[in-house]
Formats: C-alpha cells, sequence, structure tokens
C-alpha cells in the first residue's frame, strides 16, 4: 500500500502586500493632479480659436514717453552750385583742363576759335570807325552853317540899324524941307524892308539850329548803336575764351579736342566742392506728409549731421519725388554723388502712449493689435498716431504696461482669441 503525501502538507497563511497599495496610492494621487491641473488648460484650450507658436512671435510692452515722428530717406549728395557751360558761337574747341581736374575762379577752361564772329567783328570795326567820321565831319558842318546863319542875322541887324538912322535923318530934313515927301516915303520902305529882314534873319537862325542839331542827334545815335554792337561783338570775341566762374573740379567734359561745335551745345560741367546738398528720394506716399522748412538729420559715415529740408519737386518719377536737404553747416571731406541717408523730422510728440514699431502696424492696418495675457493672444482694436522710425503712438485701445504683440499679425487670421503654445 503506496502511502500519500498527506502528512507532509503544510497549511500557510496568506500575507498583506504594502508595495503594492503604496504604488496604487501614488499612481491614484498623480492622476488626481494631472486631472486638476489638465482641467483649466483643456478649458481653456476649448476657448480659443487658434493655436499659434510663441517662437513666430515678437511681443514688447506699451510705454509712456516722448516720441519724434519722422520719417528715413535715402539720398546722395549733390553740388548746390553745378553750373555747366556753354558754347556761345559755332568753332572749334580747344580744351586746357580735362575730367577731374582743380581749377580755381576765372582760370581758362577752353578756347573757341570762331573766324565768323571774328570777321563780324572787324566789319562793325570799320562801321565804327566810318560813323565816327561822320559824326566829325556833321558837328564841323554843323558850326559853319550855324555861323554863316549867325552871319546873316547880324548883316540884318545892321541893315535895320542903318535904315533907322536914315529914317531919323529923313524925318527931321522933312520938317525943314530939305528932302521931298517921295524921298520920305523911300526912307519908310527901306526901314521897314530891313524890320522884315532882321527878323527873319533871326527865325532863319533859330530854325537852322533847331535842323543842324537835329542831324547832329541821329548822326550821334547812329554812332553810339554802333559803339554798343561793336562792344556786345566785343564781348563775345572775348567769351570764345571761357573762364572758369567758380574754384572746384571739372566734372564732365562733353566733347573732345579739336571737336567743331554749334552754338549753344554743352561743352563741360563745373562742380563747386565748397557747398554741397543732398538729395532725397521719397517715396510718393510720404510727399504730402511733408513742407519745405522740416529739420532734418543726414547720416554719414556714422556720423549724423543737422540739416533743413529746402525744395521738394513737384514731379513723381519711378513713384519717388526729389526733395534737397541743406546742411546746416557744411561737413567736411564729402564728394560727389556720396551716397547717405536723411531722417526727416516731422513733429516732435510729448508724454504719448508708444510702442516699437513692426510689422502688426502694416498687417493690422493700424486698427488691430493683440493683447498678451497668461498665455493667450486677445483681439483688441486700436488707433494710431504718429509713426517714426522705431516707434509708433497709440492713441486708444491701450495703457500703459500692456504687452502686445508687435510682429506680423498674418498667422493669427484675425481670431479673437489665441493660445501662444510653447
Amino acid at each position: 500500500m503506496i502511502r500519500d503525501t498527506q502528512g507532509q502538507d503544510k497549511q500557510v497563511t496568506p500575507r498583506r502586500n504594502s508595495k503594492k497599495w503604496l504604488l496604487f496610492a501614488s499612481g491614484l494621487l498623480a492622476t488626481t493632479a494631472l486631472t486638476a491641473y489638465s482641467v483649466p488648460k483643456f478649458s481653456q484650450l476649448l476657448s480659443t480659436d487658434l493655436v499659434v507658436s510663441q517662437s513666430v512671435i515678437q511681443t514688447a510692452v506699451v510705454e509712456r514717453g516722448d516720441m519724434l515722428e519722422d520719417i528715413r530717406v535715402e539720398g546722395k549728395t549733390l553740388a548746390a552750385i553745378n553750373p555747366a557751360v556753354y558754347a556761345i558761337a559755332a568753332g572749334t574747341v580747344t580744351l586746357h583742363v580735362k575730367a577731374g581736374d582743380n581749377i580755381t575762379q576765372g582760370q581758362d577752361l577752353l578756347s573757341i576759335n570762331s573766324p565768323e564772329l571774328r570777321n563780324q567783328l572787324l566789319q562793325e570795326q570799320a562801321t565804327l570807325a566810318r560813323l565816327e567820321t561822320e559824326f566829325n565831319r556833321q558837328k564841323i558842318t554843323t558850326e559853319q552853317r550855324l555861323l554863316d546863319t549867325q552871319q546873316r542875322a547880324e548883316l540884318a541887324r545892321v541893315d535895320l540899324e542903318a535904315a533907322s538912322s536914315a529914317m531919323e535923318r529923313a524925318n527931321a530934313s522933312i520938317k525943314k524941307q530939305i528932302i521931298s515927301k517921295l524921298e520920305l516915303e523911300e526912307k519908310i520902305v527901306a526901314l521897314k524892308r530891313a524890320e522884315l529882314n532882321k527878323k527873319h534873319a533871326i527865325e532863319a537862325l533859330d530854325l537852322e539850329q533847331k535842323s543842324l542839331n537835329f542831324e547832329l542827334k541821329i548822326a550821334e545815335l547812329a554812332l553810339t548803336r554802333q559803339q554798343h554792337l561793336t562792344q556786345e561783338l566785343e564781348r563775345q570775341v572775348a567769351a570764345l575764351t571761357i573762364q572758369s566762374p567758380l574754384s572746384g573740379i571739372v566734372g564732365t567734359v562733353n566733347v573732345q579736342q579739336k571737336q567743331h561745335v554749334q552754338r549753344d551745345t554743352e561743352l563741360m560741367s563745373l562742380v563747386d566742392l565748397s557747398e554741397l546738398e543732398v538729395e532725397a528720394f521719397i517715396p510718393e506716399n510720404l510727399a504730402d506728409e511733408l513742407a519745405i522748412g522740416l529739420a532734418a538729420n543726414i547720416q554719414i559715415n556714422q556720423q549724423t549731421y543737422p540739416a533743413t529740408l529746402v525744395a521738394i519737386s513737384p514731379e513723381v518719377e519711378q513713384g519717388r519725388v526729389a526733395g534737397r536737404i541743406r546742411f546746416d553747416q557744411q561737413p567736411e571731406k564729402l564728394r560727389q554723388n556720396q551716397r547717405v541717408s536723411a531722417q526727416l523730422i516731422l513733429s516732435q510728440k510729448k508724454d504719448v502712449l508708444k510702442i516699437k514699431r513692426g510689422a502688426f502696424v502694416e498687417t493690422g492696418a493700424g486698427k488691430v493689435a493683440y493683447l498678451v495675457n497668461e498665455g493667450q493672444a486677445q483681439r483688441q482694436s486700436i488707433s494710431i498716431g504718429a509713426k517714426s522710425i522705431h516707434e509708433v503712438e497709440l492713441t486708444s485701445g491701450v495703457k500703459a504696461g500692456d504687452k502686445l504683440i508687435i510682429s506680423s499679425l498674418a498667422a493669427f487670421q484675425n481670431q479673437q482669441n489665441v493660445m501662444l503654445s510653447n
């Protein structure tokens, strides 16, 4: 008979495992905490219209302070005095300078050989000499004719005096009956004839003087006119040697040595480097905001120079308007056509709400911004005032200390509430 194993079995009382309960309790507690934390986040996520990563946005804080309303434009330096030299007559050019040469005021730049102009001057000089001779002859003729007329007037006066004396003697003789009545009448007629002759001689002398003076004046005017013509031609011939009106440099030379040119041909340009201005290229949409007299700052080689806007072109070229800016004090070592940047100051405002300028101004049309608060961006209606290169004025919709998104708002798709994720 085979024995069983009942005698070898031993009853074991089971023991409780405390580690399993501890792990279970810890997991339950963690789950409860996670749920408590996630419920608000989940609720917040459900209330948002869009989620945008914070890595693609840029923020800034609204602050109160002073700001300049300005615009920045590019430009180049140009000579304020930049004359061009033109040919005053047709002829052959002889150059005395070349492009880039330094020149002084009064220096010979070039000369033009114009045979036609020189020949015309010789003809007018000959005409002038002839008129001078005729004028001198007219003066002699006038003096001679006046002398003859004066002589006739004097003879008429003498004849009148003789006739008067004869009349007095005839009156005395008729009383004494020395002469006849017929002889007395003859004396009376002779006296009247003498009086008429004297009267006519005096009138003739007056008319002769007027006539001779008139003829002499005509000759004098002809001579004066010819003198002016000759002087003008002499000036033109002298101007065939062109001298520099300023001290500076030769800009460009448009002709070659011994080239034949026509009248009014542009020969060369000159540059006065002692006084340079800035030609600024202003965008067409900003031109209406500018006015002559605005203050400006010119940036050259990391140096800032005060200046003033002195002219605005009425013509638009390639979407830009040209403006002239004059330095308040001329900088040293400037060059022609040197590229510079200019800041035009439109106005200066005190104690305003402002924020750093960003793409939100354009993408939000200056009417919309996003206010950042506890990981959310909320759409906010705003209005913008003055604008500068680095800042913009906020006139409504925000207060000092508010945090706004200043980067492009395109990613927000004009949603009201946007959650910002890490």
